[in-house]
């Protein structure tokens, strides 16, 4: 009686680790979606928290960037030695560890050693994940863990904007990195209790450290991160020194790339390279993610610096915006399998992003929430009839080993393109934004009758009021002066969008070029 209660009981266990398999490995991914989207759509909150500019916030997201491709490179290293259980584990209790670091950064330097810290043990999660899916599952539980997989990253990115909102609103900049580590502590647990503990393999069956060409290949990554830092503040052909640094960047990742081809036990192997459709799903993503990227950092400050929305209003704005276009993906998996040609649902996806930016780019410094709703819920359906699709048509070719392989080259991408799109977007912003404050400052001036106009306006409102007429006069010089900084930030956030329209398109020609993804 007794062997049949603890059979009962380890069967009924056995049943909860399946039930939970998928919500672990969903949730554990979901939470490093919701930092990313955090960081983009609340970096000029934390760049002011830390009294440092966006330019300087870029060495956070370099650094997140570089730890996070490092961590995915050593990925299967540390599996081999610990099991997927105990490696997913550590990993999210040292992120948790690295978001409590983060929230008492007090200069841009910590930030970027706490981004860094925290890059290195949630970068891998997305890979580590899905590969478990693709190992752990038969063919007809994989498909509805994977449907689970996707679902919970469209809602950790869509609630980012609405839980930092509210955080911000209430609090400050340091709850949005505290309220990720109760979050991972608790995945933590659920990846314990539900993780498989397989994986680790016996001694002289693991690979090497590949201690120096890793150490040269993080070095090199390093060297380019600093030139496209540099190159907003220096000409990249006027500087020997940058020229030097790309050039040995580039030798030492390409001597890296050669290294791992052909060594039998490599960090990574690189062959799923050999495959063009797995080569044009690459170059998709790439697209794909400096698109998500950057629109996530722009509409944010648009919104807020630009036209003026309170911060937990826009969370609001595009937190729900973005759940309602979630609920396309159930129209996808209904309907995609009426067009056999999956071309023809990227290329029209990709070529309807473009106009949105468009429409985007041409809206007023008036515009009010009615008229953003309707482009903002348009483009996160067509973003996903992008990458859908495209996720499927990548990997459907690659065995299971070499699946786990490419989806770990997919992470790297992914990794760098996040940190290049912000430092893109950045860069053109700080120009534009530059710019315009210079052309708009011209019309400050005591010939213009249009200025002259708005000061005797504001000062006869400030005199009313009960000023003195200097203080009026000051008050008003001042007020005008925030007009064109708003004025610069508008415009600066629509050429911005005007970018975004470019890689869309640029991404429209090349998947119409395309025969792999048919």
């Amino acid at each position: 009686m007794n062997a049949l209660t603890s059979r009962a009981r380890a069967l009924s266990a056995a049943q909860w680790r399946d039930l939970l398999l998928p919500w672990a490995l969903a949730l554990v991914t979901g939470i490093e979606y919701f930092d990313n989207a955090i960081f983009s759509f609340f970096a000029s909150y934390i760049a002011g928290g830390i009294n440092a500019s966006p330019d300087e916030l870029v060495w956070s997201s370099s650094a997140y960037a570089v730890a996070a491709v490092l961590g995915i490179l050593q990925q299967q290293w540390w599996t081999n030695r610990l099991g997927h259980r105990d490696y997913v584990v550590g990993c999210m209790l040292l992120y948790a560890l690295g978001a409590v670091l983060a929230a008492f950064c007090n200069t841009s330097l910590e930030l970027a050693f706490a981004r860094g810290f925290q890059g290195y043990f949630i970068g891998p999660m997305m890979g580590a994940c899905r590969i478990l899916i693709q190992t752990e599952f038969a063919p007809k539980p994989r498909a509805g863990a994977a449907k689970l997989f996707l679902s919970l990253i469209l809602v950790s990115s869509a609630l980012a904007p609405i839980a930092g909102g509210m955080l911000v609103a209430h609090l400050d900049w340091r709850a949005l990195f505290a309220c990720t580590a109760p979050l991972a502590v608790m995945f933590a647990g659920l990846a314990w209790f539900a993780l498989p503990d397989t994986g680790n393999i016996l001694p002289e069956e693991r690979g090497s450290s590949h201690l120096w060409p890793y150490l040269l290949f993080a070095g090199a990554l390093g060297a380019l991160q600093i030139v496209l830092q540099q190159v907003r503040f220096q000409l990249f052909s006027a500087s020997p020194l940058l020229m030097l640094m790309t050039a040995l960047g580039l030798g030492a990742i390409a001597w890296f790339v050669y290294h791992q081809w052909h060594h039998p036990k490599p960090l990574m192997r690189l062959q799923a390279l050999r495959v063009r459709a797995f080569r044009v799903g690459l170059v998709l993503y790439i697209f794909y993610y400096f698109q998500s990227t950057g629109f996530s950092y722009l509409i944010s400050r648009f919104l807020e610096q630009g036209i003026g929305f309170p911060i937990e209003n826009t969370g609001w704005l595009v937190g729900i915006t973005s759940l309602i276009s979630a609920g396309s993906l159930f129209f996808y998996y209904r309907y995609s399998k009426l067009a056999p040609h999956k071309k023809w649902i990227i290329v029209p996806a990709f070529a309807t992003t473009a106009a949105i930016s468009w429409w985007m780019a041409g809206l007023s410094p008036q515009v009010g929430e009615a008229e953003l709703i309707l482009p903002m819920l348009l483009r996160g359906p067509f973003m996903l009839f992008v990458i859908l699709p495209v996720a499927g048509l990548t990997f459907q070719t690659l065995a299971v080993e070499e699946f786990s392989h490419g989806y770990r080259l997919k992470n790297i991408a992914r990794q760098l393109t996040i940190s290049f799109a912000t430092a893109i977007i950045i860069i053109v912003e700080q120009h534009r934004q530059n710019l315009h404050q210079a052309q708009l400052s011209d019309f400050v001036d005591a010939a213009n009758p249009a200025f002259q106009a708005t000061l005797h306006t504001l000062e006869a409102a400030y005199a009313a009021a009960g000023q003195t007429a200097s203080a009026a006069h000051a008050l008003s010089m001042s007020a005008i002066s925030r007009m064109v900084a708003q004025q610069a930030n508008i415009l600066a956030s629509l050429d911005g969008f005007y970018v975004l329209m470019a890689v869309a398109i640029c991404a429209t020609v090349f998947a119409c070029w395309q025969r792999q993804i048919d």
